[in-house]
């Protein structure tokens, strides 16, 4: 499959969620022949099936943290990849909390489902992980749980995820380097907030990593409501680089230039 970025869905935030005014499935990455799942939120199976995506076909499930936007399906998606848990396949990268659970006693990850997995990676920032010819390297945040980012590197390319986070002077040190850059950006134009990006945060962040491709999603109703796509516009005018507005089944091809 060519190597490429199928956007399950591009909502956040309770709002959305509840009202399902976008998708809130994630998205997948197939890339270097694997198939990477970010951010399993409500909607992951339906979505993909949707946008004729097959879940099954899952190699890698990145959960960046345990709010229910980002992990509502993990479960069901590992019941799919193992065929209701007859075969053992694939690896779920994510924080301690979700794989064994958090100080309030919640375990996101079902005792039955880990078994049927072939690695469990718990980690935290500055954690490398080699799989193969992916080279994922998880990158810090600031929001009001635990949460990681990551960027992955091939021969070929580096795609960076900043999930859920406040704006940061460190955070595009993170991604210096990555040709494709997804940025959860909530809010639109200077409407700042203490644990997410707006189009401005998303701005000071493209301008310092430089990407050849940067991309907004996971839009709060505010950002719906300002229309995602003029504020797309609005930060390539400003930093100069091509920014995408993702939307529920674009599919984006990884085809760079060298």
């Amino acid at each position: 499959m060519e190597d490429q970025i199928i956007f399950l869905g591009t909502g956040g935030g309770r709002i959305v969620v509840t009202n399902q005014l976008v998708g809130t499935g994630g998205f997948l990455m197939n890339l270097s022949g694997y198939q990477i799942l970010v951010d399993p939120g409500p909607g992951a199976l339906v979505r993909s099936k949707q946008f004729g995506a097959r879940i099954n076909k899952t190699d890698i499930i990145f959960v960046s943290h345990s709010h229910i936007d980002h992990v509502n399906d993990l479960n069901a998606v590992i019941d799919a990849m193992t065929l209701g848990g007859i075969h053992t396949k694939g690896v779920i990268i994510t924080g301690k909390g979700i794989i064994d659970g958090d100080a309030e006693g919640n375990r996101w990850l079902q005792p039955f489902y880990k078994t049927k997995l072939k690695e469990c990676f718990a980690v935290t920032p500055g954690d490398k992980i080699t799989i193969n010819k992916l080279k994922f390297t998880i990158t810090p945040t600031k929001h009001d749980t635990d949460c990681n980012g990551f960027r992955v590197d091939t021969d070929k390319i580096s795609i960076g995820y900043t999930a859920d986070t406040a704006y940061f002077d460190e955070l595009g040190d993170h991604f210096k380097g990555c040709k494709v850059l997804i940025i959860n950006t909530l809010r639109p134009n200077k409407d700042f907030w203490k644990t997410h990006m707006c189009s401005e945060d998303a701005i000071k962040l493209i301008e310092k990593v430089r990407p050849e491709l940067a991309v907004i999603q996971h839009y709060g109703a505010k950002m719906l409501k300002a229309n995602p796509v003029y504020e797309a516009r609005e930060i390539q005018r400003r930093t100069g680089i091509r920014t995408l507005a993702a939307r529920d089944g674009m599919k984006a091809s990884l085809k760079m230039s060298t």
